[in-house]
């Protein structure tokens, strides 16, 4: 078959058209969701430990604080904005000391 009766076969040949071409799945963030938890997550606490350790080894210890208090404030508000169940406990939890029970 040479190029030229590809090119012909191309141009004879209809799209089809309508919705063959439409997704008919729905779509989420889920999958996406997972893969941050799974791998990125892991990435980032190493960096941080690096970082960590190597403020430490250097004897700046007011950035291994600074450093490691604001990691751990990031890693809570991560682990609440994944879990429904945790965001949910927190609000409650956050009402409970304004005195309204939910």
């Amino acid at each position: 078959m040479s190029l030229a009766s590809s090119f012909a076969e191309l141009a004879i040949t209809t799209v089809p058209r309508g919705d063959v071409l439409a997704q008919t799945t729905e779509v989420n963030t889920t999958g996406v969701r997972a893969w941050i938890e799974d791998n990125i997550v892991f990435t980032i606490l190493v960096l941080i430990a690096c970082v960590v350790l190597m403020g430490g080894l250097r004897g700046n210890l007011s950035k291994v604080v600074t450093v490691g208090g604001l990691s751990l404030v990031g890693m809570a508000y991560l682990g609440i904005a994944t879990n429904t169940t945790a965001a949910t406990g927190i609000g409650n939890w956050l009402l409970g000391l304004i005195g309204i029970q939910v």
